[in-house]
């Protein structure tokens, strides 16, 4: 049997420059594609592929400034990777694009990570005229400055082996939240605590000391240390734990201390729903057993509080297997532990080791659990005379990983071998060097690797649109994305990108809105990739971060969008730790996919690509935190370099540094392989294509979903030596995956009783039927940027061969939209949404008419246009189009008059700021007068009230009924919503054609103005917001406007929708939504 075919690219584009590691090519949601190869980031427009680029340069930079050391520390193992690093000339690692709306221009921002560890953000030269990008962010410089700020201080101690921080839970997310300054030996009496004061304040920066116990065993060595933690650490707001039992079952549940009432205290505990379950207790409460269920003391009786400050911290390290037969008294059989399992601190009694697990007997229940040794640690003891809980802490540290150390027994030690660090060298003490904000101080060698390690970033991504609130359409302006960046030390730096308060066509120098959020210690390792997605809700929305590490581990952290709005420390953020996967391997995680399956919206699809050639899938049921493996696949031979979901997580798509690319299909909880499909539309000729590509570097989808781009790297040996090897080094491809066959859920029926393509069987037009519609109906929500590219270059592409069937196709979509037919649905445009006439606009427009440009852009044009076309069909379609566009125009039109005699019936209060003042009143009551037949009959009272108030309106807004030309003085009727014509001067009656705003349907004046790609219109002024998120006509616009939402404008189109730009010269790169 002959093997299928091969899918063929429908265009492809050459690169000057291989790519080197996965996600090399992404996919912005303004459809502009980056591709990182070696030190070039090019940008390229998929509708031109072969006209102006855009790149990003990268070049060396002087290394940031950590601090000094002494020569004699140079051999220290930790230093080796910095002193056997030859990287000339950097290269791209990471490139990740924002959502839309976060530059000056309504454009996406693009975040590059180089192999230097240096993370900077750019933007679109949409002012400057040239091609190179600018830069407008240097991350790694900020995060620099405020590590010298703190001196490398709060991340250090967060750091330091005494918090094993691999199981994600350190200081940062858990409750007790302080710097520790009571280290101490156990074998000593004399104790350091934690300030009471810190939770509260959050202000002081304590440089921490340590008195060390030390074990030495052959290569390992193992150090014990104590925490005591005050009672007074309990504050209101600080977190804490709180005793309960179940039957014989002991526990501690987490929660968060309120509110102070006398001697009683209000809890709200995060085991319950979104909204938290609140109990009372008394401060003095406390708990007494005795031996015979009592786990923590060998006393007769042992009396504690029954509330506790929140001590995450202390987990046991991985290591802790290795000592088991050499120190004995660390750990022993049936010593008392305390085990993190069922969201909560279980007593439970240590029984043995299995497969470097635990194995703990959990209290009660007599059940015995394996559990990693991040999940368990030492149980705190209560200390009733100090008032104050101990937490023992346990480090097990390799040798070559120690600074080098002298052993002085002096006299304090009274026998004990504690040791002192030393420079080595001399043998002399080492006093505390360092300075606040003194980056040339001397440290030790073990302070320098991991103060690189903090500044050595490896992995960016960027989070979706963020909204406080799902439900609450006044807060539509404060929304937000954040952008996370993975380092070698383990940890994620999250940053807040605010929307910028304004957008302009003309350059401005505003300095971006961006807040530091803070660190996240995430993984014990390198991370390695990061992936984000959105739990949205009417009530609280979440986002959730998924992090993956150069051992094989991933994590699922969340935290809620309402927690951003208040400011935390640099070792604290909102995210804590949601779930965790647990993988077969130790193989480094090369790249994650998210997706919110569109059949069941409380789970959550998480794809690990890993370094050997494997990829699983897990699914995440979101109220039960149940994970399942849908299943581990070998599909390469080599690593995995590029993973991605489509169609709502029907399908997935994998490529491989072996340079295959495979589709998947999920189908009743199982993935199944599919070849991408060969049969497509639009197939263009690629005989210069060299078909010598030896290895892949990642896969992007379209905003559609219906294009697949491939990053291909080509074999130097098999290009052409004279034509190829200098300018076609790589490729990214495109491929056609509409024709992917799956079934969609909910089933799109399709009846195609119509004449059948030549080139594609009924079977497959029906496929392509259904993901077309599925593009469509996915476009109807205002949240999703109205980006249609690929599903018009696909119409478009079928029109060629089967016109009936793209209008079979669209008139579904029309008919499931409306429920009416073809011919009633001009007189019911009112019932539409604001979106969906936009949507009907673009098809109209760039589809259905032909020679789009031409079309007629005012009502009063209808019989002129009807005349430039013959068909009858498409008159019926320029119907359809001119009354779309006359819907939205009474709307707009409806808006600002609304607004205005809002304005003068309730004026602004003196303490008011910010409310949208619509522009261009004059001309919009005189459009009204003119088509008073044509339009609602609101409108017509409306500017008829308008009209008599002019006089007071000047107050309001600006109100001009005359207009001037900038050429010549003379007067500008109005006559036109579209174009306007100046009378002229008497001594030359020349008419000077002027463009009016697509907006206001003002004048436009002679600065750069807004463009739309689609209808050729332009704007001086932005329409309301209110305008793009209405679901049908407002029976009553004065009840519905709402001035303060309004106030923040977004460059979008008010008849197509679509992201409105500077029109560019040809020799640039520009944007190409359709």
């Amino acid at each position: 049997m002959s093997p299928p075919p091969t899918a063929a690219p429908f265009q492809f584009a050459s690169l000057v420059n291989t790519p080197s590691f996965p996600n090399a090519v992404v996919w912005s949601a303004d459809n502009l594609i980056a591709v990182a190869t070696g030190d070039i980031v090019t940008i390229l427009n998929p509708a031109n592929l072969q006209g102006p680029r855009g790149v990003i340069n990268v070049v060396a930079e002087k290394p940031f400034s950590v601090g000094v050391i002494d020569r004699d520390d140079l051999p220290s193992g930790c230093l080796l990777p910095t002193r056997l690093a030859r990287d000339r000339q950097p290269c791209v690692r990471s490139i990740s694009w924002s959502p839309v709306g976060y530059s000056p221009n309504n454009g996406c921002l693009l975040a590059v990570c180089t192999t230097e560890g240096r993370v900077k953000v750019y933007r679109e030269p949409s002012c400057e005229f040239q091609a190179e990008w600018i830069e407008v962010m240097d991350i790694s410089a900020l995060l620099h400055g405020h590590l010298v700020k703190t001196d490398f201080r709060e991340l250090e101690t967060s750091l330091l082996p005494v918090v094993d921080d691999s199981t994600g839970q350190t200081l940062a997310e858990g409750a007790a939240t302080a710097d520790i300054t009571n280290l101490k030996s156990t074998r000593e009496t004399k104790r350091r605590r934690v300030d009471g004061n810190y939770l509260a304040s959050c202000t002081q920066k304590i440089n921490p000391t340590y008195d060390i116990v030390l074990y030495e065993s052959n290569a390992v060595n193992v150090v014990e240390e104590s925490l005591v933690f005050e009672s007074s650490l309990m504050q209101k707001g600080s977190p804490v734990e709180v005793f309960d039992m179940d039957g014989e079952q002991h526990f501690w549940r987490a929660g968060r201390l309120l509110s102070f009432e006398g001697s009683r205290v209000l809890v709200q505990f995060c085991e319950a729903d979104e909204n938290g379950e609140e109990h009372w207790f008394e401060t003095d409460s406390t708990i007494s057993m005795n031996n015979q269920h009592n786990l923590y003391a060998a006393v007769e009786d042992y009396t504690f509080p029954q509330i506790r400050p929140s001590m995450n911290i202390a987990h046991l390290p991985e290591q802790i297997f290795m000592v088991k037969h050499k120190v004995g008294e660390i750990l022993k059989a049936r010593q008392v532990l305390e085990v993190w399992a069922r969201d909560r601190w279980l007593e439970g009694i240590f029984v043995g080791f299995a497969d470097g697990q635990l194995m703990v007997e959990l209290s009660g229940d007599a059940e015995i659990v394996t559990l990693h040794p991040n999940d368990v640690r030492f149980p705190p003891l209560w200390n009733a005379q100090e008032k104050s809980w101990k937490v023992t802490a346990v480090r097990v540290l390799n040798e070559p990983e120690l600074p080098e150390v002298k052993v002085n027994k002096t006299s304090k030690a009274k026998g004990n071998n504690s040791l002192q660090i030393k420079s080595g060298a001399k043998g002399k003490k080492t006093p505390n060097r360092r300075a606040k904000n003194n980056t040339d101080d001397v440290i030790e060698a073990h302070q320098y690797a991991s103060r690189s390690s903090m500044l050595a970033s490896l992995v960016l991504a960027w989070s979706p649109v963020l909204r406080l609130s799902a439900d609450d359409a006044d807060n539509s302006c404060e929304c937000f994305c954040l952008l996370a960046v993975g380092t070698k030390s383990g940890t994620i730096s999250i940053w807040k990108f605010n929307r910028p308060l304004y957008y302009s066509v003309e350059q401005h120098d505003d300095p971006m809105q961006m807040v530091f959020v803070g660190v996240l210690h995430a993984q014990s390792a390198w991370v390695t990739a990061l992936s984000w997605t959105l739990l949205a809700s009417d009530s609280s929305p979440q986002a959730l971060l998924v992090s993956g590490g150069s051992d094989g581990s991933v994590k699922i952290w969340l935290a809620r969008v309402c927690d951003f709005k208040r400011s935390f420390q640099a070792n604290q953020t909102p995210f804590s730790l949601f779930s965790q996967i647990t993988v077969g391997d130790n193989a480094l995680v090369s790249t994650l996919s998210l997706c919110i399956p569109s059949q069941s919206r409380q789970k959550i699809l998480v794809a690990v690509g890993k370094g050997s050639g494997s990829f699983e899938v897990w699914m995440l049921n979101i109220v039960t935190k149940r994970l399942k493996k849908v299943g581990s696949y070998d599909a390469h031979v080599q690593a995995v370099t590029g993973l991605a979901w489509a169609f709502g997580g029907h399908c997935l798509y994998s490529c491989s540094q072996d340079n295959s690319t495979h589709g998947w299909i999920l189908h009743k909880g199982a993935l199944f392989k599919a070849s991408i499909p060969p049969n497509n539309p639009g197939i263009r000729s690629s005989s210069d294509f060299p078909s010598v590509s030896d290895s892949s570097y990642g896969v992007a989808l379209s905003p559609a979903n219906l294009v697949l781009a491939v990053a291909r790297r080509f074999d130097a040996g098999q290009l052409d030596h004279m034509y190829q090897k200098r300018t076609q080094k790589a490729a990214v491809e495109f491929f056609w995956i509409g024709g992917q066959e799956f079934k969609m859920s909910p089933h799109i029926n399709l009846k195609l009783d119509i004449d059948l393509c030549p080139w594609f069987t009924k079977e497959e037009l029906f496929i392509w039927g259904s993901k077309l519609l599925w593009s469509l109906n996915h476009y109807e929500s205002y949240d999703k940027p109205l980006v249609v590219w690929d599903a018009l270059a696909a119409l478009l592409a079928f029109k060629q061969c089967a016109t009936e069937f793209i209008e079979y196709l669209i008139l579904s979509w029309l008919a499931s939209s409306t429920n009416d037919t073809f011919s009633d649905l001009p007189g019911h445009m009112s019932l539409l949404s604001s979106r969906q006439l936009q949507l009907i606009n673009v098809l109209c427009r760039r589809v259905m008419v032909s020679s789009g440009r031409k079309v007629a852009k005012g009502s009063s044009m209808l019989p002129n246009l009807a005349e430039s076309y013959d068909v009858k069909d498409e008159e019926k379609w320029l119907n359809i189009l001119l009354s779309s566009e006359k819907e939205l125009r009474e709307r707009l039109v409806g808006f600002s008059l609304s607004t205005v005699l809002t304005h003068l019936s309730h004026p602004a209060p003196e303490d008011e700021s910010g409310r949208w003042n619509p522009v261009g009143i004059a001309q919009m009551v005189e459009w009204v007068m003119q088509n008073q037949d044509n339009v609602q009959h609101e409108l017509n009272l409306m500017a008829a009230e308008v009209r008599g108030l002019a006089e007071r309106i000047s107050d309001v807004c600006d109100y001009t009924e005359e207009e001037h030309c900038c050429y010549c003085s003379a007067s500008i009727p109005f006559e036109s919503p579209e174009v306007a014509f100046c009378k002229g001067d008497g001594e030359a009656p020349q008419k000077h054609k002027h463009t009016r705003c697509a907006v206001s349907m003002q004048v436009c004046p002679l600065t750069p103005l807004w463009f739309c790609m689609c209808c050729r219109r332009r704007a001086s002024y932005l329409p309301p917001n209110q305008l793009h998120t209405t679901v049908n006509r407002p029976s009553d616009f004065s009840s519905f406007i709402k001035p303060l939402l309004n106030r923040f404008p977004t460059p979008l189109c008010p008849f197509c929708g679509i992201s409105l730009q500077r029109l560019q010269p040809d020799f640039l790169l520009s944007k190409s939504p359709v």
